[in-house]
């Protein structure tokens, strides 16, 4: 079983991760553009929820009715989907030839499982934390891509 460190020093999915944590950043921004503050809760909630829909358990459909934090959050899950479905990966096959094809779902589970924890061990105890959010805009920030 790998480390989720070992897996953030990894350079395959440490670009995975960035990402990730782009799109969580820039729909924060979006988010905050649109006037809706959003918390640690909310961005775990759709770490949550892409981790839930990998392992065969999809969201339910967005009421007509919902407010914009829930549809909001549902246009973050789709980002996130989003960066999954850009990522082309290649694999030797039995032959020796090379083919191209999906990130493997156990990657991707790597991936959300090593930010869901992430995001847990950077949220603040107090109920509204934005602890790792704000981390994620210094780090988004500071870093290059990859």
């Amino acid at each position: 079983m790998r480390r989720h460190g070992d897996i953030m020093k990894d350079p395959f999915y440490a670009q995975i991760l960035y990402a990730v944590e782009s799109r969580l950043h820039e729909s924060d921004l979006q988010a905050k553009q649109s006037g809706l503050t959003l918390t640690d809760s909310a961005a775990r909630s759709v770490l949550v929820r892409a981790l839930n829909a990998e392992r065969g358990r999809p969201p339910a459909p967005v009421p007509t009715a919902a407010g914009l934090k829930e549809k909001f959050l549902t246009s973050m899950l789709e980002g996130i989907d989003a960066v999954r479905r850009d990522i082309r990966v290649q694999a030797k096959r039995q032959d020796g030839s090379v083919e191209e094809g999906p990130l493997p779902g156990v990657d991707w589970v790597l991936v959300l499982e090593c930010l869901r924890d992430s995001c847990e061990l950077r949220t603040g105890s107090r109920p509204g934390s934005r602890e790792y959010l704000d981390y994620l805009a210094r780090f988004i920030g500071k870093a290059s891509p990859i």
